[in-house]
């Protein structure tokens, strides 16, 4: 009898046991998940959209023969009530009428929509090349319709099929042992403000929400009214994280070597309080640092100035700064963007507020992939006097060149410049070799993409150019730099199986390969 109790003991413990190892495993596989609400502020102002904006992380592409809008609309689905809606009003594809969502492996997406007839309709689920990879059902009841990528990091496209859908809502739920690259809200916002049509939660439970600041291992947190944001650098070593709860605002900072920041909670950093040329929103001098999920606004002269080298961005967003929202410069190289943005970024003369700027002698091996630059004063990209060549991969360069009522040169991707810069050395040519892939320049002030004296051979491979005001493609053969006051005959430029729309093209400094269109 006693054998058959301590057996029966036994066989309870392992039970108990096993049972809490389960529900441990349970808490472990917990989801991450963003979503975007068109009744939150920063969509439901957006009225008519003619042209791509980006919101929250969530991109937005229209054109001006495939609008679409921001409308009140009431609808009810399992309890939950919806009042403004995403209308797309008829058929589009991955270049007008869609919506640009980031995913990564193993998510699944959640779309509230109906369709905006009394049919039946189709929206369309698209990867990055355009392929449809699913399809959901837009009834004219609204419902929630659900799908589980399994693709790589990257984005998928939304449009419809066969005319007009109206989406109230946009979720995006990912397993936690999947890659964090899109886990968390970008934080991006193309107001400025520090309200979020987006929202981010997360079932894990190692972190406590009830403190204002912690300090936990390796990880800080930052949050208002809590451990400010420069005590956190001071206190940060190699190895640390720092994560961004909420918005906060900070002076300027220069974050130490391997040092990382993280976001969460549409994290943004305000830098309102700085001023002058030293106002720098975050400085990055050495190396191996990563900062992902986090809006940088509102700095006196750059968001992020990199002189650094091996840094990574992700989902990190720079705007309403008074310089270029990013600028590699003084030897900085290998640093890497994915899904970045800079946006309404402006100086009072608009002649240095780029998008991104890898200029006055970077180093080489900048990287940038899925990024894009809209409504920056003076260029998207601006390589002037750069040491070294640099990779652009399905990056967007859109309508910059004057932001809120400041004119600069507005070029997309502005890819040369005499050096005049280098102490002791006369002005001269820096022959670099840029490849882009994949991207686009559309309604620049000046030229799409542009050679601005780059004597290296520049490949660009089904890159799309449209509606530019100067060329859609600046590519001459000569040039007459006033630094070097002398004509030059630069290096031919490879233009492979691209487009050119509605604008002109000067390319006599460019051989045409593949199959190109518009030239």
């Amino acid at each position: 009898m006693r054998k058959a109790r301590r057996f029966l003991s036994l066989v309870l413990a392992l039970v108990l046991v096993t049972g809490a190892s389960l529900m441990l495993m349970v808490s472990n596989v917990s989801a991450a998940s963003t979503s975007w609400n068109f009744k939150n502020s920063s969509f439901k102002n957006l009225g008519t959209i003619n042209s791509t904006v980006s919101v929250d992380g969530l991109t937005l592409i229209a054109t001006s023969s495939k609008t679409m809008s921001v409308k009140a609309e009431n609808a009810t689905v399992d309890g939950t009530a919806y009042t403004y809606c995403l209308a797309l009003g008829g058929t589009g594809d991955k270049n007008g009428r869609a919506v640009k969502v980031p995913v990564t492996k193993n998510s699944t997406i959640k779309v509230v929509l109906r369709s905006s007839g009394s049919s039946t309709r189709t929206l369309t689920v698209a990867n990055s090349n355009g392929n449809t990879i699913s399809t959901m059902s837009a009834a004219s009841t609204a419902s929630q319709q659900t799908y589980t990528y399994t693709g790589a990091d990257g984005y998928i496209y939304l449009y419809s099929k066969n005319s007009g859908i109206n989406i109230y809502k946009i979720q995006v739920d990912q397993a936690s042992g999947s890659s964090s690259s899109g886990s968390s809200s970008s934080g991006s916002s193309s107001s400025g403000s520090s309200s979020s049509g987006s929202s981010s939660s997360s079932g894990s439970s190692s972190s406590s929400s009830g403190s204002s600041s912690s300090t936990t291992g390796s990880t800080i947190t930052v949050k208002n009214g809590g451990t400010s944001l420069e005590s956190a650098i001071k206190s940060a070593k190699k190895g640390t994280t720092i994560v961004i709860d909420g918005t906060v605002k900070s002076g300027a900072i220069t974050l130490p070597a391997g040092v990382n920041i993280s976001g969460k909670n549409n994290a943004t950093i305000d830098f309102s309080s700085t001023s002058g040329s030293s106002g720098r929103g975050i400085t990055i001098s050495g190396n191996g640092s990563t900062i992902e999920n986090v809006t940088i606004k509102n700095a006196a002269d750059n968001g992020i100035y990199i002189t650094g080298s091996n840094n990574t961005f992700k989902y990190v967003t720079t705007c309403y700064n008074d310089d270029a929202g990013f600028q590699v410069s003084n030897g900085g190289a290998y640093n890497k963007f994915y899904n970045c943005n800079s946006h309404h970024n402006a100086d009072a003369k608009g002649e240095n507020a780029d998008g991104f700027a890898v200029k006055l002698h970077s180093g080489e091996g900048n990287y940038f992939e899925n990024c894009i630059a809209e409504y920056n004063s003076d260029d998207g990209w601006d390589c002037y006097a750069a040491h070294g060549a640099v990779q652009f991969k399905n990056c967007q360069a859109n309508y910059n060149g004057y932001c809120d009522g400041i004119y600069g040169d507005g070029n997309g991707f502005k890819l040369g410049g005499v050096d005049n810069k280098t102490e002791g050395k006369a002005a001269h040519l820096d022959p670099l070799n840029h490849y882009l892939e994949g991207c686009k320049a559309i309604g620049n002030y000046a030229s799409g993409f542009d050679r601005n004296n780059q004597n290296g051979v520049v490949t660009m491979k089904n890159c799309y150019a449209e509606a530019n005001k100067k060329y859609n493609y600046n590519w001459p053969l000569k040039g007459k730099p006033s630094a070097l006051g002398y004509e030059v005959t630069f290096g031919k430029a490879v233009i492979q199986d691209c487009t050119s729309k509605n604008g002109k093209n000067k390319i006599d400094g460019a051989t045409l390969k593949g199959n190109c269109i518009g030239f």
